[in-house]
């Protein structure tokens, strides 16, 4: 009798397990065609439901993909779920493949973005999103760095090396963005004086002339040299001056791969019996003494 007993409070408890498991077991969600719907089959456009935007095709509703809708003139990206997305950066493989943003509106961002406490830009044809060095005209015209990973305007001291044109050290405005070109004083290395190329923009590094004359600049943290430093350019010790940078004069006994003095003479008088007589340059040019324009001072011109 007892065993009897046993047995049915065993089924008993079993089948309340049951009950309860399947109370327990989710609801299936239903999918967003059968609780949205097109006014009529082949209806081709918004429709709105329960705050959310959602675009058909020909009474088909559009996923994961991206749609142009010529009443707004904008491009849009529908997610997975057929949802307009908004304030969202979407990868799409369109033109090769690119990221871009929508707004909160659902239209796709074109042109210069302030979002997540910094700038990035979009293409104004495509909408991708920039990455890399990029001229645009906002503050009168200027080269920017937008991040290679992240897309985000680059500001202050900046370490590039997304291809070999480009590995070097920038500066980079800390309001603007804009890349920083010629002699400036930074903090880094414990302050120092350095050079961004007039043209790329790039750190100077080793030996370089400019405006007639030469200056060095150490190889690892680009600091202009004052006094007197080791020149391997020219495997020996130089003088620069010790304000302004510029190149002094050179330890005697050495090699130096322009004139003896090391120095730029273009331009200076040259004696009458040197007529004729050819030397090269500080910087490598083949100079000639020579009378010009009438004048019979000879000096030393480029070849």
């Amino acid at each position: 009798m007892i065993m009897i007993l046993r047995k049915k409070i065993i089924r008993s408890i079993a089948a309340i397990t049951a009950t309860l498991s399947m109370l327990a077991l989710p609801i299936a969600s239903a999918n967003a065609e059968e609780i949205v719907s097109p006014p009529y089959p082949e209806y081709t456009g918004w429709v709105v439901q329960d705050g959310e935007h959602y675009w058909f095709d020909s009474g088909t509703m559009a996923r994961s993909k991206e749609i142009y809708d010529p009443s707004s003139n904008a491009w849009y990206w529908l997610d997975a779920d057929g949802t307009m997305a908004r304030n969202k950066d979407v990868y799409q493989r369109s033109n090769g493949g690119k990221w871009v943003r929508y707004d909160s509106n659902g239209h796709m961002i074109k042109g210069e973005d302030y979002r997540y406490g910094g700038w990035y830009y979009f293409d104004q044809t495509t909408g991708a999103m920039a990455k890399g060095m990029k001229y645009i005209g906002s503050n009168g015209g200027k080269w920017v760095y937008y991040d290679w990973t992240t897309g985000k305007m680059a500001h202050g001291e900046q370490y590039v090396n997304y291809d070999a044109q480009h590995t070097g050290w920038y500066l980079f405005d800390q309001y603007t963005g804009a890349m920083f070109h010629g002699d400036t004083y930074i903090r880094s290395n414990g302050g120092k004086w350095v050079r961004y190329d007039r043209v790329t923009g790039k750190m100077v590094k080793g030996l370089h002339y400019q405006d007639g004359a030469y200056y060095y600049f150490d190889q690892t943290t680009g600091a202009m040299a004052h006094g007197r430093v080791w020149v391997p350019e020219w495997n020996s010790y130089a003088t620069f001056d010790s304000v302004s940078g510029r190149y002094v004069s050179k330890d005697s006994g050495n090699n130096n791969p322009g004139n003896t003095g090391g120095e730029n003479i273009r331009g200076r008088f040259c004696k009458k019996s040197e007529k004729g007589q050819q030397r090269i340059d500080g910087d490598g040019t083949l100079i000639v003494c020579e009378c010009r324009n009438g004048n019979n001072t000879p000096h030393w011109y480029a070849k």
